[in-house]
């Protein structure tokens, strides 16, 4: 596989992301909104509630798990609009008629969907440890960010949800011609995500354990290996060309 010509593919994507309103918006301002709005729901349920500090930091903890989940719905927009836009506007068959393989092709789309999601969640991330800590200093005396658990998951799970969602979306979008249908049928996937936030904020799961938060990666790690060759299958010049919808 020549990277090289991934990464021109890469760029490519890149460049038509950045001149689209749509898929920017929610790529920067999605994590970083979230970054500063949930510090803000937090300070104002442990003011009103008067919850003791362990009860916080669960609170805290499952609130944070939030970035893993954006990590897979971010890139589930922005690859799925990427491939079935191309389709849409008739300029994936040109690319596919270069020669490039089907693999640099896929790794393009892959890397340029990866790059830009994961930086945004990262931003995302540093914003909402900034101001939880600003908040959050004079309860506990001490900074609460950052913390190994909460570095592990974005270290480990972050980047495995990005992955997993990016060929999860090259899947669906063999199978869908719109890209709202294409999101809304890969964010179903997702609610084994919503069920670890909950059980995180009742207390039931410790979301900055690294126990846990290994288990939990190791987990989006078979998930994504599966997904890739299933993708990898799914994205192929004839498929794409007489098969996709």
């Amino acid at each position: 596989m020549r990277l090289w010509k991934s990464w021109i593919i890469a760029k490519k994507d890149l460049t038509m992301m950045i001149r689209r309103r749509a898929p920017l918006a929610i790529l920067i301002g999605l994590p970083v909104g979230m970054g500063a709005a949930l510090p803000a729901v937090i300070e104002s349920v442990i003011s009103r509630k008067g919850f003791s500090a362990a009860v916080d930091s669960n609170l805290i903890s499952a609130f944070g798990f939030f970035f893993v989940i954006l990590a897979a719905l971010i890139p589930l927009y922005i690859s799925s609009y990427s491939i079935i836009g191309e389709k849409v506007e008739k300029s994936l068959e040109p690319l596919l008629s270069t020669p490039t393989t089907d693999g640099e092709i896929l790794m393009g789309k892959y890397i340029g969907t990866f790059i830009p999601a994961v930086f945004s969640i990262y931003l995302g991330a540093a914003v909402y440890m900034a101001l939880m800590d600003a908040f959050t200093r004079n309860d506990f005396g001490y900074l609460f960010f950052p913390n190994w658990g909460f570095t592990l998951l974005l270290a480990t799970a972050v980047p495995l949800s990005s992955t997993y969602a990016i060929t999860l979306s090259v899947f669906i979008s063999s199978k869908f011609s719109n890209v709202m249908s294409a999101y809304q049928m890969g964010g179903l996937t997702l609610l084994p995500f919503l069920a670890l936030y909950v059980l995180g904020e009742i207390g039931l799961v410790t979301l900055d354990n690294t126990t846990n938060v290994l288990i939990i990666s190791s987990f989006l790690l078979l998930v994504t290996i599966l997904m890739y060759f299933i993708s990898r299958a799914t994205f192929g010049r004839e498929k794409i060309l007489t098969e996709w919808k």
